[in-house]
């Protein structure tokens, strides 16, 4: 059986050799290798991140997957965009990304692609549900190849003599740093690069680039050497993190905006997606420009989903996944979008910041985790959107897609529970500035009363 702990929303999570065993590995490798099987497209992609516990992992997947008959295609140390490529141009439908994405190092995880489609939700909890006791015993093949080499070469293509920006990126020892090198040989202009060499100990900081702790170098580096722009990313790469040329973090529902904008110019018709941690001012924004504009439910995979639901041409979360499906493949890819960003920038004369300062019309929080026992965390949330009446009248206006999101003509707040950690996830926007502290304090009031560790949410209302 599979540690059920570790089946989340849309991907495989835990801690390594804890929650997250060998013996899970294999397990949940028996059980797609069953499900594979039964669709007649016996091959399966395996790539990994840089992660301490990566390669024991990947090499169980491997093991496992040949014994029941199942081809499999190694392509190696990568990012976990690059690894969604490689379904498209090696035209093999299933993946695994062996990968532990923002969270701290002793975590590891499976992002996986099944017949073309993300594998997620319900399909993941029932894995426990499928018999695998009749499997193959026909010894599968193992293959390497290079797909680093054809995406470089396709995404330099699209992007060169982006030469008039000063750029300094933070790879923060992620899986990311090979394809920033050649990158960057392209692109030209004056680039710097900070920790570059991959270690799954992240040694220089934490590999989230959205929290402001964990850009605090790059920061530094942008102020004191006057640059135009830092580019952050997580530690596999499929999540963005941007600093204007005043070295401030720009969230990024407004790094989407500005992308979305852009991409306004070419489609007239533009479809797009933004979950629902997003600003407010975003979707006004948007729909006032004559974009169909949806809310979605957080989550790469349900992202992915709705994006082939509605036909959409971009897609953004506030945790710095964007999806560009429009001339391009549709999932997330950071090095995709830091370049679409890029060209934005290089065809102006105005800063970073002072595009982005038009948008800045509220105050508003980052994503603030607060902290919980995983085993209540969504009885806990379901409580908690209960008792929201007793405080504000306004209910109507409760948006549940994911979580609760209570929206009211000054600001809006909401609380979802987290599907890859142990936390309910808390944003608030005001749009009357003097007014914001006042709300922060009401629901830290609210909050402290419930099984929480609110410690970041009083950390944040301490610099107000």
């Amino acid at each position: 059986m599979i540690n059920a702990e570790i089946l989340r929303e849309y991907d495989i999570r835990g801690i390594y050799q804890k929650s997250l065993k060998l013996e899970d590995v294999e397990n949940i490798a028996k059980k797609i290798s069953n499900i594979i099987l039964n669709i007649n497209t016996p091959k399966i992609i395996i790539g990994h991140d840089g992660r301490l516990s990566s390669l024991e992992i990947k090499n169980k997947l491997i093991d496992t997957f040949r014994r029941h008959g199942v081809d499999v295609v190694d392509i190696s140390l990568i990012p976990t965009p690059v690894s969604y490529y490689a379904t498209k141009k090696l035209d093999i439908p299933n993946l695994i990304m062996i990968t532990g994405s923002h969270n701290p190092k002793e975590y590891n995880g499976l992002k996986i692609i099944i017949n073309d489609k993300p594998f997620f939700g319900e399909k993941i909890k029932s894995l426990n549900d499928i018999d695998d006791a009749c499997l193959s015993t026909t010894l599968g093949q193992l293959t390497f190849k290079d797909v680093i080499t054809p995406y470089t070469e396709e995404i330099i293509s699209q992007f060169s003599n982006l030469d008039k920006l000063k750029i300094v990126w933070d790879l923060g020892n992620g899986a990311i740093s090979p394809i920033i090198h050649k990158i960057i040989n392209s692109i030209k202009g004056t680039n710097i690069i900070l920790n570059r060499s991959i270690d799954g100990n992240f040694p220089n900081h934490h590999p989230d680039p959205t929290i402001k702790k964990n850009i605090i170098q790059l920061s530094n580096y942008i102020k004191e050497k006057q640059f135009d722009l830092g580019v952050a990313f997580d530690g596999d790469g499929d999540r963005i993190g941007i600093l204007d040329n005043k070295g401030e973090l720009i969230y990024s529902d407004i790094i989407f905006l500005l992308l979305s904008l852009d991409l306004l110019k070419e489609k007239k018709d533009l479809v797009a997606i933004a979950d629902v941690k997003c600003s407010k001012i975003l979707f006004d924004t948007l729909k006032n420009n004559g974009v169909d504009i949806h809310m979605s439910k957080t989550g790469h995979s349900l992202i992915k989903e709705m994006i082939s639901l509605k036909n959409a041409d971009i897609a953004g979360e506030m945790s710095g996944h964007i999806f560009y499906n429009y001339n391009y493949y549709g999932y997330d890819d950071a090095i995709y979008a830091s370049l679409k960003l890029i060209k934005i920038l290089n065809h102006t004369t105005k800063t970073l910041n002072e595009i982005t300062s038009i948008y800045m019309k509220s105050s508003s929080t980052p994503e603030i985790k607060l902290y919980c026992d995983e085993k209540i965390k969504f009885s806990l949330l379901d409580k908690i959107v209960k008792d929201i009446p007793k405080h504000y009248d306004c209910v109507e206006n409760l948006i549940t897609i994911d979580g609760v999101r209570l929206e009211t003509e000054n600001f809006w707040f909401l609380l979802r529970a987290s599907n890859t950690q142990n936390c309910i996830v808390f944003r608030l926007e005001h749009f009357v500035k003097d007014k914001f502290k006042e709300e922060l304090i009401k629901l830290i009031s609210i909050l402290e009363s419930y099984s929480l560790d609110i410690k970041e949410l009083t950390s944040f209302n301490q610099t107000v």
